[in-house]
């Protein structure tokens, strides 16, 4: 049975299956997807950019989603999200607005309430081709790479700062279980043995202002949809 992506869920590999808009099949036919192709439906976390910060023992990365539910108190006395400060800010870390993973998340990272944060920048869209099992490919998001975390040898690290083709450990996934749900479909778990592979700019198409819909193909496309367009397009659920 196909439904409208608009009601997908999210996570899911779909099919597209039809186009009820000529106009919009047209334009989905320029950027390369058709009536046919595979692809997800990513959650609405990835339109927010991932973050550099520095904390007490060092530099980490955070995905967009979980830089909007930390609360830091700037040192000019303004409480917001440590997504909307700006390069150079500085603060204290006064708690999160979701659940205990992602404390447990910070802490891994170093990053403890009541310590202080530096914001340093914010990062530009990337995809992550990772090889899993030696020799299947797998592509994610700067975002999602974030979440991973493991050792290189004896050094623990983030999956974002890992070099090319060496060997990663995965001890543990950052965040809730709607991340590590995601990646353990990629054949990302812990207790796999994973590598990079390549780090390229992530292919955006943006054809939505406000409140889009966003679908990722394995080839490295992302689209960004009205939700309009989203109920013009049928998919089918894939199997597993």
């Amino acid at each position: 049975m196909t439904i409208p992506l608009s009601r997908a869920p999210f996570d899911r590999p779909l099919i597209l299956k039809d186009i009820t808009e000529p106009d919009l099949e047209a334009l989905l036919s320029r950027v390369g997807l058709f009536r046919g192709h595979a692809f997800v439906r990513e959650d609405e976390d990835v339109l927010v950019h991932p973050v550099r910060v520095r904390g007490p023992k060092g530099e980490a990365v955070l995905g967009g989603g979980m830089a909007m539910r930390v609360i830091v108190h700037l040192d000019d006395g303004r409480r917001m999200p440590l997504a909307d400060m700006t390069a150079g800010q500085r603060g204290h870390i006064e708690g999160t607005t979701c659940s205990a993973n992602l404390s447990d998340a910070l802490n891994t990272l170093g990053l403890h309430e009541n310590e202080e944060i530096v914001y340093l920048r914010q990062l530009p869209p990337m995809d992550y081709t990772i090889l899993v099992d030696r020799n299947v490919k797998q592509r994610i998001q700067e975002g999602m790479a974030a979440k991973i975390w493991g050792r290189i040898g004896d050094r623990h690290l983030q999956f974002v700062s890992a070099g090319k083709g060496q060997p990663f450990f995965v001890e543990k996934i950052l965040g809730g279980s709607q991340s590590a749900n995601a990646l353990r479909k990629k054949g990302i778990v812990q207790g796999r043995t994973i590598a990079l592979y390549a780090v390229a700019p992530a292919q955006i198409f943006n054809m939505a202002a406000h409140a889009p819909v966003v679908i990722s193909t394995n080839d490295g496309l992302h689209l960004h949809l009205r939700k309009r367009q989203a109920e013009h397009m049928l998919v089918l659920l894939a199997k597993k």
